[in-house]
């Protein structure tokens, strides 16, 4: 962990300069010591550096009315040397990230603040722009809602407000451009990413995918009413950990029955088999208003670290499709991958990279191994005075809930607000109907209301307030005591009841993911508690079993008459089970970024090839110059207007062959577990076939364009593309997919005939 106390003493200096200022002078003394230190260096350190802080706290408190803590300035100092910081939820994390992009972007800088969605992607801006102006620097915000007009201008400004996600899609969206003026982006170069570990850590290896309308009707087999005749107790067997799910020896062979012939274990049973594995995993392991919910007519995944409908998400066709099917809803059309970005790649084109969280130092190395980025703590403004409860651990879920409900009470009854987090839509609602019965009304915020989400949180801290909500990171919004425009006295009567008191239902999966929780509580020096109730069948606790933890249900015989589990040591248990199952997602990670590099290369390739073509009239004919036709289309076109056609010809099937590319790898991938039965590393093996699949990749694009161009009808001085198959997808959409929710069928594949073979 990184020492962020070494430009205390630059950031005193700073602020007792900016105090010691003028109040009516000191803003165009600051503007005038701007224009002496902007340009050239992009080295903030030293004197610069402090005159910097001193412009911009006292900038900052004239424009926002909004005056820089110490904390604050020492943030900025940090993350103008690259260093990641952890701020305390509360602490002003929006004002430092635009303290740093405005000090890049006087340096002549482009800068993208990247949030978790367009809400604050917006609201940033919006809330930020008078402190850029005040420095002469130009910031505009990119949502899902603007055009490509409104895009292409706001991507101009010299600081842009823009969700990961959007920029990503924004990305692939500008790769398959047929014409230099379609694309919208300029070039990276710094990335100030805020909920830095839920972007770089959490979601790293997130495809982002765009996806049109398939060329060929995609085939399937329809097992839907197969699975859901399957005897639970027989015919498939769950996980413990409820990751995967796979046929039994029954269900083996009732499938056998169903479809004679065919041996699920063979080449040829392989997409049956995967199909049947598909419909298992919608049928059994993905809940509705739990990992979905149905609204307008589709299923819309939550994403399970935010709490939110993720709406650009969907999963991967066949998946999608047996959700679909599972709830009786409409089937989307069926499309193909026209191409993906890991959001790690994504991450890592910038120039430059740093960010802020309020759980960056518990992954610290991971950052620094896999994005060269150095971690901090910077402490708060005022000291923590929250209390964090002993955990509270129960026999079963039942008596773990009432126990939540009974502490609600009580805290209720005083006046004292209280903030509920919970894993699911589900859960939070079922909570709030609980309390309904007592007489307790709930504000409620989860995947179904999530845009009232700032008016919920705003007033979650007032006197008997009562709000359950589902994951809390990156909502951007505080809990003020009293409520937003509470006064002194309002404030300090809820402060004497104990402040906001969190109460977590379950661990989640990730111990930040808990920290995010409980640092909704104490904000800047105000009182607050937090306490984690668990039970032993939480997905927590389960997944002993598979980590070799002697947790179990038999610690039903140390709990009270309450339920309340009296063992020593169990929370221990607990924290072990939670960081090993978060290091399994880690190594997941590691794995499926090894799967992705060389992919990553070849679309590098196959990227600059597409740039020379669009950008150069004789790359666009190379592949074609020689043939008879060629001359006899520039006497009735025209020069200018066959270097268009040739151009789309060409890029067409360099788009085309690239998703056929990723279609074939990823059959590829899906069946490559199976080298492990004859005793080959899988890994070695994807690469080395990856690599076959590709060669002589351009020239297959030129001759698919050779052969089009022959086929080509002019008619009328036109020439008509369409009829030559060169239609492109009249639709496109983007979402984003677990590349592997609950691991492959495949797996599930490997995994039944090492068993069967007792291996």
């Amino acid at each position: 962990m990184t020492d962020t106390g070494n430009f205390s003493g630059v950031v005193n200096r700073a602020a007792e300069r900016a105090g010691a200022a003028d109040p009516e002078t000191g803003p165009a003394q600051a503007r005038e010591l701007l224009s002496q230190i902007s340009g050239g260096s992009r080295q903030w350190t030293g004197q610069r550096l402090e005159d910097y802080l001193f412009c911009a706290r006292i900038l900052a408190g004239k424009s926002l009315d909004m005056t820089p803590f110490d904390t604050q300035l020492l943030s900025a100092a940090n993350m103008l040397q690259g260093t990641v910081v952890e701020m305390d939820t509360g602490e002003g994390k929006t004002l430092v990230g635009a303290l740093v992009a405005g000090a890049h972007a006087l340096e002549g800088r482009r800068v993208h603040v990247l949030t978790v969605n367009d809400y604050l992607a917006g609201r940033d801006a919006q809330w930020m722009r008078p402190f850029y102006e005040s420095l002469g620097v130009r910031t505009a915000s990119v949502t899902t809602e603007a055009t490509a007009a409104e895009k292409k201008k706001a991507y101009l400004a010299d600081v842009v407000y823009v969700s990961v996600n959007e920029l990503g899609f924004d990305v692939l969206r500008d790769r398959s451009c047929t014409g230099q003026d379609q694309a919208v982006l300029q070039p990276f170069d710094v990335g100030i990413v805020d909920e830095i570990d839920s972007v770089l850590v959490d979601e790293a290896v997130v495809p982002l995918v765009l996806a049109g309308r398939a060329r060929t009707e995609l085939q399937g087999v329809d097992v839907a009413d197969f699975v859901r005749s399957l005897n639970p107790d027989a015919d498939y067997a769950v996980e413990p950990d409820r990751r995967n799910v796979s046929l039994t020896d029954a269900g083996i062979g009732r499938a056998g029955a169903r479809w004679p012939g065919v041996e699920l274990y063979s080449a040829e049973g392989t997409p049956l088999f995967s199909s049947i594995n598909v419909a298992l995993h919608a049928e059994v392991l993905l809940q509705r208003d739990v990992d979905y919910i149905v609204r307008d007519g589709r299923a819309q995944i939550v994403s399970d670290s935010r709490g939110r409908v993720a709406h650009t998400q969907r999963w991967p066709d066949g998946l999608q499709a047996a959700v679909e099917t599972k709830e009786g809803l409409v089937k989307t059309e069926q499309g193909e991958v026209l191409d993906q970005l890991l959001v790690r790649d994504l991450i890592k084109s910038f120039a430059t990279v740093t960010g802020m969280s309020g759980t960056a130092v518990a992954v610290a190395e991971y950052l620094r191994t896999h994005y060269s980025l150095d971690a901090g703590r910077i402490p708060p403004h005022l000291p923590s005075i929250r209390r964090d409860l002993p955990e509270r651990i129960y026999a079963t879920a039942a008596h773990r809930d009432a126990a939540v409900v009974e502490a609600v009470l009580a805290a209720h009854a005083a006046g004292q607000p209280v903030l509920i987090g919970t894993h699911d839509v589900a859960t939070s609602e079922r909570f709030a109907a609980e309390l309904a019965t007592r007489d307790v009304q709930c504000q409620v915020l989860n995947a179904r209301n999530d845009a009232l989400e700032a008016g919920i949180i705003a007033q979650a801290g007032r006197k008997y307030a009562v709000t359950v909500s589902t994951q809390m990171a990156g909502r951007g919004t505080d809990i003020l005591l009293g409520g937003k425009g509470a006064d002194a006295a309002v404030h300090g009567e809820v402060a004497a009841l104990g402040g906001l008191l969190v109460v977590i239902v379950g661990r989640f999966y990730s111990p930040r993911l808990d920290a995010q929780l409980r640092g909704r509580a104490g904000r800047q020096g105000d009182p607050g508690a937090s306490v984690v109730y668990s039970s032993i069948e939480d997905p927590a606790a389960n997944g002993q079993e598979v980590h070799g933890l002697e947790l179990s249900s038999s610690l039903a015989g140390d709990a009270d008459d309450a339920g309340l589990v009296t063992r020593a040591g169990v929370s221990r248990l607990l924290d072990r089970t939670q960081r090993l199952a978060e290091q399994e997602r880690f190594t997941t990670q590691e794995n499926s970024w090894k799967y992705n590099e060389l992919i990553a290369y070849q679309r590098r390739v196959v990227l600059a090839e597409r740039d020379r073509v669009l950008t150069d009239d004789d790359a666009a004919l190379e592949p074609f110059e020689g043939a008879e036709r060629l001359e006899g289309l520039r006497t009735a076109l025209g020069g200018p207007e066959v270097a268009r056609v040739c151009r789309a010809i060409l890029l067409f099937q360099l788009d085309a062959h690239w998703s056929d590319h990723l279609a074939l790898l990823s059959e590829q991938r899906a069946a490559i577990h199976l080298r492990a039965l004859g005793r080959q590393n899988p890994l070695d093996e994807f690469r080395r076939e990856t690599i076959l699949a590709f060669e002589g990749f351009l020239d297959r694009a030129a001759d698919s364009a050779r052969e089009s161009f022959d086929a080509l009808d002019v008619a009328d001085g036109a020439v008509d593309l369409d009829a030559a198959g060169l239609r492109r997808p009249s639709s496109t959409w983007t979402y984003v997919v677990n590349e592997d929710p609950f691991g492959s069928p495949s797996d599930a594949a490997v995994k039944w005939l090492l068993k069967k073979l007792g291996k």
